[in-house]
């Protein structure tokens, strides 16, 4: 039923490329409960005639055309959008033809363009709740779905009448890269005076982009052609004559109505802004200008009578002081500061543009601040110098008219130098001067800056203001977070509505502005980030704006690295750091990592203890430094950039960082990390010029050795001496209780192995104690053993790697882990109670070497026969049950 009421079929490519007739039908009832409407604003049209429909040897519309001018340039003129409704018929010449069609086909749309979407039976326009513009199609396919319920067939405003047309066009050529061959590039060639010629290897080449842009009083279409390097651009603009106009918001179809248009005074008296005028006039100012028959095109920045009423009261005093000359000098500037030369409308006005006024030296700038579309406000809230617009492009007899809630003043400073003329800011422009950053507080960029008085930096802890005081360590990076590089006006913050700015860390700055009570008369206070409130708003520059703020913006990315550990709550850290008095100095560290211990981590140590007890001992105390500096490496390493490796440390030793994987399944995935085997707990907090993470356990140099759990000195030295550090051939050399495993490695000729600086190991030591067990025992073999079993049984407890315990899980059978001797015995590993290798478990874990660590094992590992370990079942314990436990997993 649906196909019979179609026109005719058309060729192919007009089926794919151009509009399609439909003849009438009868529109689609909706039912009451439906909350939908079509609407017939006039009668139906007519069916086509036989006259109307395309013939049938109407010639194909080409998907191209290669008609072009003498200049290698089709003519980009634009088909009026009423002609488009025409079938292109009774031409002569096929080509024109062709060329028009192409033209007509390719006309400006605004692609998938929802002008109106409603379903609302009470709206203003019921009819149009479904109106769409697709590139393939024209406007004309929806819009003849009128009978469907799509809506009558609208035509928008500038298409309809008193609307004018102004055309630009410019040419230009695309830019050639010079080389020295003769032969640039495949199809171009040199002609020896530096131009390039194209041979025509695969025809010409032709390039074309549409765009157009919908404004309230404005239809902008720019068409780019680029025909062999050559471009034309032309742009044709629509919008209501002079004269005419339509209202704010209306919908897309309403057209251009004749508006009245008055003096200026009596547009200016509509406009609540009737008294500068006044003022003005019989001052005898603006006259030549505002006459009707000067022929210049004015606008007009014009105070509210209620702004101006209150300078002129601010003022008064003043001007009674001054001498008549100088008053008037004084109002003649004011007048010629907020009057323009030239028709400026707003919407045409791009955002931080100056606009230069009467007043010689004197310009306006110019912002725009786009709202949201769910505020049902305007789309643009517009300031003049921070001084907000209430009102805009209101067209009077001599002068466009905008309204301003405020007076314009006279700039002449920059932002730097109203900061120096400040009393309160004394602090702020100290810091501001000894880190440069005034520089940019004195250039010619749009800048805003949220400057803290001298109360606010008495809030802060007082290193950090002494830090800042000093231009030392963060200092810069704290001013930046309080800049932004655009003029931000306090009109840009809405009641009820938070607004977003990023400074020049690239941070979110958030505001906030309260809600005015109803019986109140000022302004509602704006606060920043939750933590600042602004004092005095909008106090203008030559190149940008201050607001006044009562407490400094924190930013843990600008915080020095002290306070940074006191945010953290690293108390013990940072109080043993406080006592040491070298805070200055770690606050002026740049490109560092610190491995900060916890506080569970300290609270035994030696340092804790003295800070507590004895703080006045670490006043200077170098081994406290050398603790210190052990947990800083350089450079500055987050997370995602580690990788295993030996660091150095500021204290001059290095730290061993190894990386492991905490899935049973995906084993290659490494989540966990350690230094000198102390696991990472927190991690990626970033400071000035520092990143730190944390450790749980405190970071000390391989230089004892650990017996029985007391700590043995290496040799005779004195209290602050240094002990050389050791690899796992000393440490075994040195502990009497490893002298039974030191033998067999002597014996088995393995003593160059552990002595290796260049390669790393794990040493799985069982103690005397535990060899003692295996020879009193009659499965014992050692007192038998050759030398090739001797060699094996030290190579099993040998392993290439670094396993610390951190890195040890527990896993269960099919997901069991291993690590491989260097006698290449797999080893399984996990974890219950405490780490185990097969079935010995580790009773003292990680202690350091410097080619690599020992753990301390109850059991020696047997190893077995090479034939065995082709394919070995994982051990199972004897009271294994297969079961889908993947809580360690997941």
């Amino acid at each position: 039923s649906f196909m019979q009421h179609l026109t005719r079929p058309l060729p192919l490519h007009r089926t794919l490329f151009g509009p399609i007739p439909f003849a009438p039908l009868e529109p689609l009832r909706a039912q009451p409960s439906q909350r939908v409407a079509s609407v017939w604003t006039a009668p139906p049209p007519a069916p086509l005639t036989a006259q109307q429909q395309a013939p049938l040897n109407a010639p194909l519309l080409p998907l191209y055309t290669s008609n072009f001018g003498s200049d290698g340039i089709t003519d980009t003129e634009f088909i009026p959008l009423e002609q488009q409704q025409q079938h292109a018929q009774g031409r002569q010449d096929a080509t024109v033809a062709t060329a028009v069609s192409s033209q007509t086909h390719t006309a400006p749309q605004k692609p998938f363009n929802v002008d109106t979407i409603t379903s609302d039976v009470n709206s203003p326009n019921p009819a149009v709740f479904f109106q769409q513009s697709f590139p393939f199609f024209g406007n004309e396919f929806f819009n003849s779905f009128g009978g469907f319920g799509f809506g009558n067939a609208q035509e928008p405003w500038w298409k309809g009448p008193n609307v004018c047309t102004e055309k630009e066009e410019s040419e230009g050529a695309t830019t050639e890269t010079d080389g020295d061959d003769s032969v640039d590039t495949f199809g171009q060639e040199r002609d020896g005076a530096g131009s390039v010629v194209r041979s025509p290897l695969f025809g010409q080449f032709h390039f074309s982009v549409n765009s157009c842009a919908e404004k309230p009083n404005k239809h902008v279409c720019t068409k780019i052609v680029n025909q062999n390097g050559k471009k034309k651009t032309v742009t044709l603009t629509r919008q209501c004559c002079h004269g005419y106009g339509r209202p704010r918001n209306a919908d897309f179809n309403t057209p251009c109505e004749k508006i009245e248009i008055k003096d200026i005074e009596a547009t200016a008296a509509d406009m609540g802004a009737k008294q500068f005028i006044e003022s003005a006039k019989s001052a005898g100012e603006l006259g030549d200008m505002l006459a009707s028959n000067s022929g210049k095109k004015v606008t007009v920045f014009v105070p509210l009578d209620a702004a101006f009423q209150q300078y002129r009261g601010e003022h008064q005093q003043e001007n009674n002081v001054e001498d008549s000359k100088a008053d008037a000098s004084k109002a003649s500037s004011i007048y010629k500061l907020h009057s323009v030369l030239g028709d400026v409308q707003l919407e045409d006005v791009p955002n931080e543009k100056l606009l230069q006024t009467e007043l010689p030296d004197q310009k306006i700038r110019i912002n725009s601040y786009q709202l949201p579309p769910a505020l049902g406000l305007e789309p643009y809230r517009y300031a003049a110098n921070c001084v907000p617009i209430e009102k805009h492009d209101k067209l009077s007899e001599q002068a466009l008219v905008h309204t301003l809630n405020g007076v314009l003043k006279p700039l002449t400073n920059s932002v730097m130098d109203l900061i120096r003329d400040r009393a309160d800011m004394s602090i702020m422009r100290a810091v501001l001067e000894k880190t440069n950053m005034s520089a940019l507080l004195e250039a010619d960029k749009p800048v805003t800056i949220f400057v803290p008085t001298d109360a606010a930096f008495d809030k802060l802890d007082p290193h950090l203001r002494r830090t800042l005081k000093e231009g030392r360590s963060c200092a810069s990076n704290i001013l930046k977070n309080h800049m932004l590089d655009l003029t931000f006006c306090s009109l840009a913050t809405l009641p009820g509505a938070k607004t977003t700015a990023y400074n020049l860390l690239g941070e979110p700055l958030l505001f906030n502005r309260t809600q005015r009570n109803a019986n109140s008369t000022e302004e509602s206070a704006v606060y920043i980030n939750s933590v600042a409130k602004i004092l005095d708003a909008d106090v203008m520059g030559t190149n940008g704006v201050m607001h006044v703020i009562d407490t400094i913006l924190p930013t843990q990315s600008a915080l020095p690295l002290t306070s940074l550990i006191s945010q953290k709550n690293l108390t013990t850290f940072r109080k043993i750091l406080e006592a040491s008095g070298f805070e200055d100095q770690f606050d002026d560290l740049d490109n560092v990592t610190i491995f900060a211990p916890t506080n569970k981590a300290l609270q035994h140590s030696k340092w804790a203890r003295l800070a507590s007890n004895e703080p006045e001992t670490l006043k200077g105390n170098q081994d406290l430094l050398k603790f210190l500096n052990y947990h800083v490496v350089k450079p500055m390493i987050k997370t995602c950039d580690l990788s295993e490796s030996l660091l150095p440390t500021v204290e001059g030793s290095n730290v061993r960082l190894n990386l492991y994987s905490t899935h049973a399944l995906f084993s290659d995935v490494m989540n966990r990390a350690t230094v000198n085997c102390a696991r990472l707990v927190h991690f990626d907090d970033e400071s000035c010029g520092s990143v730190l993470h944390q450790v749980d356990r405190t970071l000390t140099p391989p230089k004892k050795v650990e017996l029985n759990g007391l700590l043995l000195k290496l040799s005779n030295i004195s209290s602050g001496s240094i002990s050389s550090p050791q690899n796992l051939l000393k440490m075994l050399e040195d502990n009497p209780n490893y002298s039974i495993f030191l033998d067999l490695v002597r014996k088995a000729n393995l003593t160059h192995l552990l002595a290796n600086e260049s390669d790393s190991f794990t040493v799985l030591l069982p103690p005397n104690d535990v060899f003692e067990e295996l020879i009193d025992s009659s499965e014992s073999k050692t007192a038998t053993q050759t030398h090739a079993e001797m060699e094996a049984q030290v190579k099993t407890h040998i392993v290439n790697d670094v396993v610390c315990c951190a890195g040890i899980i527990p896993t269960n059978w099919p997901f069991v882990r291993s690590i491989e001797s260097i006698s290449g015995q797999h080893l399984r590993i996990t974890r219950d109670r405490r780490p185990r290798i097969e079935s010995a478990g580790v009773t003292k874990c990680d202690v350091l070497a410097t080619n690599g660590i020992l753990h301390e094992i109850n059991e020696v590992i047997v190893p077995r026969p090479a034939a065995s370990q082709q394919h070995r079942r994982p051990h199972l314990p004897p009271s294994y049950q297969p079961h889908g436990d993947f809580d360690e997993f997941f």
